[in-house]
């Protein structure tokens, strides 16, 4: 893992995902490229004549981004993470994609809401956006968390997990420094459904040498289920895989991801298929 990007809108949410990227990129040896995307008509003011002044604006928006950077980073203990900063004209989430192609970014870890008020509920869907457009993983930070691998972590599975094998490489590199445990998760309608044992070696057999146990509950609610589940163990961390086999599943996905993102209060990496 050699780039991480973060894409900001100066919210709290945003500064929790900058400091966990830079934790990250510390361990990892890895850049950070924090980017915040300005609105197509944020400058203009609806005054055709401040389209002149659109590059005075995002040079403005670049040096309050540089500023909020340098006070994040902490010198003192981020000092030596290599750091670059970006403005983009755009909308937020084919932005991020599209950045996160360009630079050949190997995770993108962001906040899962933004700002307050009618600004935020837009950003709020931003990380479902993403997670849901891109083939990244993506690392999404919730607004009173930051990254913290000294408790348990959890990756929910439906055993269909055939991600690649950059993704299995970021799925080891984030969780390798892990004190805790890594509780594997499946979730089963019925009560009556056996253990998968073939599967359980073929994705232990994905994620070694990480220490691992497998775990089963029966209920038809996925989400709710997953999230007793983690605050039974008051974990740090949930893992997740996106499936894109259909439009039904990609709905499916970005419905469960949504609800996810709002019930879960715990950082979220959701990988994807091959």
């Amino acid at each position: 893992m050699t780039t991480l990007l973060v894409p900001t809108d100066f919210s709290k949410c945003a500064e929790n995902a900058l400091q966990s990227a830079f934790a990250l990129a510390e361990r990892r040896g890895a850049s950070v490229v924090v980017l915040h995307v300005v609105f197509p008509n944020e400058a203009l003011d609806n005054n055709i004549y401040n389209a002149f002044w659109t590059e005075e604006y995002l040079e403005e928006r670049q040096q309050a981004l540089r500023r909020w950077v340098e006070r994040i980073r902490q010198p003192v203990r981020f000092g030596q993470v290599k750091t670059e900063i970006m403005c983009r004209i755009g909308f937020p989430v084919p932005s991020i994609c599209d950045v996160a192609d360009e630079i050949k970014a190997d995770l993108i870890v962001m906040g899962t809401t933004g700002s307050t008020g009618l600004r935020g509920a837009i950003l709020g869907s931003v990380a479902v956006g993403v997670m849901a457009q891109t083939t990244l993983p993506v690392l999404s930070i919730p607004k009173n968390r930051i990254f913290d691998l000294t408790v348990d972590a959890v990756l929910a599975t439906d055993f269909k997990f055939n991600i690649s094998e950059a993704s299995v490489q970021v799925l080891k590199e984030v969780i390798a420094d892990i004190k805790g445990k890594l509780h594997i998760l499946h979730v089963l309608e019925h009560a009556d459904a056996p253990r998968q044992p073939e599967k359980e070696q073929q994705l232990g057999a994905v994620i070694n040498p990480i220490p691992h146990e497998f775990h089963y509950l029966h209920d038809r609610d996925i989400v709710q289920a997953t999230v007793n589940f983690i605050e039974s163990l008051d974990a740090g961390l949930l893992i997740a895989v996106a499936h894109k086999y259909s439009i039904l599943h990609r709905l499916f996905f970005d419905r469960t991801t949504r609800r996810l993102a709002h019930h879960v209060h715990v950082p979220l990496l959701t990988l994807h298929d091959a």
